[in-house]
């Protein structure tokens, strides 16, 4: 299914529609996480879904350069190192960014 969106609430509409499942920037980015670790959507524990939910922020960040990729752990989850110290971000701002950073993610992948 070839998805278009222009803009972040459009994003999560379309998600939402095509997960049948309410979107917020925390459900983005669980969708990441699960993208990231090739696995589908099904029921998880409350760890795993925090986990994903980092996964999906750390893959973003990655795309800013803030993190890279350093390697697998030994159950197979990415290890992320912070590569600059980032300033202090108000949370609105940092929400901002992700939602940019997912923006670009979903339109490089869909």
């Amino acid at each position: 299914m070839i998805m278009s969106f222009s803009n972040w609430n459009e994003l999560c509409m379309q998600l939402g529609k095509q997960f049948n499942i309410d979107i917020d920037l925390n459900g983005v980015l669980f969708l990441v996480g699960i993208r990231e670790r090739g696995l589908t959507l099904q029921p998880f524990t409350k760890d795993e879904k925090m986990s994903l939910i980092n996964l999906g922020s750390c893959t973003l960040y990655q795309e800013m350069g803030l993190v890279e990729k350093t390697g697998t752990d030994e159950e197979g989850w990415p290890v992320f190192r912070q590569k600059a110290l980032a300033p202090s971000v108000p949370e609105e701002r940092k929400n901002k960014v992700l939602q940019d950073c997912a923006l670009r993610y979903f339109g490089k992948i869909l």
